[in-house]
């Protein structure tokens, strides 16, 4: 989901492609990296939920957050790690989750986060001379 409080990575999607061309290594790799960039984001998420979500300390569980990566779009993304089958007991949850909790996180880590991606891509662009 690209909202107002995305970090956009122009080429991403291309750039995996490469990868995924030569190397499962290295397509794994920029998947665990990419994780790792968007960690400050999870980290801070999580106790931003139980703080500014009623009736979350009651079920931290949907507090705990992970981190997707989809090749195929080109994005990196988090979502509650607990499901629950059959339709949501509290239909405004992810609202309520990206509003107060995710767009806040990443609003304070976006600095950080860029600077890691573009630490991420130089260091793979010398390693593997894609300049």
């Amino acid at each position: 989901m690209a909202g107002e409080g995305a970090v956009r990575v122009r080429g991403l999607k291309e750039l995996t492609r490469a990868f995924n061309g030569m190397s499962k290594d290295i397509a794994q790799d920029l998947v665990w990296e990419l994780q790792e960039a968007a960690d400050p984001v999870r980290k801070m998420a999580e106790p931003l939920a139980l703080t500014r979500i009623s009736n979350m300390p009651s079920s931290p569980q949907w507090a705990t957050m992970k981190i997707g990566v989809s090749k195929a779009k080109g994005s990196v993304y988090m979502f509650p790690a607990s499901r629950r089958r059959g339709g949501s007991g509290r239909p405004n949850l992810a609202d309520l989750l990206m509003g107060r909790s995710m767009e806040p996180a990443l609003e304070a880590n976006e600095n950080e986060v860029v600077d890691r991606v573009d630490h991420l891509l130089a260091r793979l662009g010398g390693e593997y001379d894609f300049y």
